[in-house]
């Protein structure tokens, strides 16, 4: 039985571990992941994620040196449930070969 509970702890861990690689493999899936996981799970799935080169270009020296894109959600806005401010762009940092993402608000 002892056993038994180890086998399956393992494959937990294992599963879990897997699913977190899964959604911060690409910068897409892991914005997708970001606006389920802050409250917004229809819209995660619903709306069209793009590269924004505007904000982009425009701090272009200052997001190279951190490995960082800028990417915008289009179609209806999000919400942050705190503040009730718009969120519109997101920040994603690629580290090895993981991404991961914060909102931006461009300062």
């Amino acid at each position: 039985m002892k056993f038994l509970k180890k086998e399956i702890t393992t494959i937990a861990i294992l599963m879990i571990i897997g699913i977190f690689i899964l959604i911060h493999s690409s910068p897409f899936l892991s914005v997708r992941s970001h606006i389920f996981v802050t409250g917004h799970p229809f819209k995660a799935f619903k709306e069209t994620i793009r590269v924004n080169r505007v904000k982009y270009n425009r701090e272009r020296s200052k997001l190279n040196k951190k490995n960082t894109m800028i990417y915008t959600i289009t179609g209806n806005n999000l919400y942050d449930r705190i503040t009730g401010n718009v969120i519109t762009n997101y920040k994603v940092t690629k580290i090895l070969f993981l991404y991961f993402v914060k909102d931006y608000s461009g300062t």
